[in-house]
């Protein structure tokens, strides 16, 4: 008979991280922001240890920037680092597609046509913001319907650049 092991909450440090990325993606903590470590371990009443081990986290996915004896900074996009992301993402986005279309549903078809009349309805409002989230729902339904992990993981590993 097997017991079964209890699950343990994510750590501290863990959901710092996901707050803290959160705060990146949405603009909170601005690209060649430096993070006060001080003022948001005081307003989140956490020591600074989990936020640190947090900030290492976010180090390891290119999110900041740790300096030496000065802290961490969000990570900023360059032109250079652009002009080499995108013809990157348009390869993996276009096998997306292509398989995409050889395993898509009627109904994921459906979802597709619905999304991009949003898509144009925003640009035709000059919505930029609501354009925004719409194209990243799009081409992460083409993603979804591609169905293939390792390009779904590339694909994720390099879309959070694109948020910076």
């Amino acid at each position: 008979m097997v017991t079964a092991t209890p699950l343990r909450p994510a750590s501290l440090h863990e959901e710092v991280a996901s707050r803290l990325r959160h705060m990146v993606f949405e603009r909170q903590l601005v690209p060649g922001e430096w993070i006060d470590e001080l003022a948001l371990a005081n307003e989140w009443q956490i020591s600074r240890t989990p936020l640190r081990e947090a900030l290492k986290v976010l180090a390891a996915e290119g999110l900041v920037q740790a300096v030496p004896r000065q802290g961490c900074r969000v990570t900023e996009m360059s032109e250079d680092d652009a002009d080499e992301l995108f013809p990157v993402m348009a390869l993996l986005e276009g096998r997306c597609a292509f398989e995409a279309v050889r395993k898509a549903t009627p109904e994921g078809i459906a979802t597709l046509r619905r999304l991009h009349e949003t898509l144009e309805a925003h640009a035709a409002t000059h919505n930029v913001d609501g354009y925004y989230r719409a194209n990243h729902e799009f081409h992460s339904t083409v993603q979804a319907l591609a169905d293939n992990r390792w390009l779904d993981r590339a694909t994720n590993e390099l879309r959070k650049f694109l948020r910076l």
